[in-house]
């Protein structure tokens, strides 16, 4: 599936701050999730919605304000 530019851009830049060992298992389930949340939207193109809500719903509850965190300094717009 396609991820808009924007999008991907800001996805691999959150994924870089995570610690190198669990970086592919975070890009692995976050990415995965975000394809499956545009294809549940009837979307081809995953979009900074589908991400967020991928990483909302695939980081464990301790990490979720560090998540919401950087995902913000990676310039998504994260909800409270």
């Amino acid at each position: 599936m396609d991820w808009e530019h924007g999008g991907k851009a800001k996805f691999d830049k959150m994924i870089s701050t995570i610690p190198f060992f669990q970086r592919k298992m975070a890009e692995k389930l976050a990415g995965k999730k975000a394809e499956e949340n545009a294809s549940a939207r009837g979307a081809a193109l995953v979009e900074e919605q589908d991400i967020v809500a991928a990483f909302i719903s695939e980081t464990p509850a301790p990490f979720q304000k560090s998540m919401r965190d950087t995902a913000r300094n990676s310039g998504f717009n994260m909800p409270e």
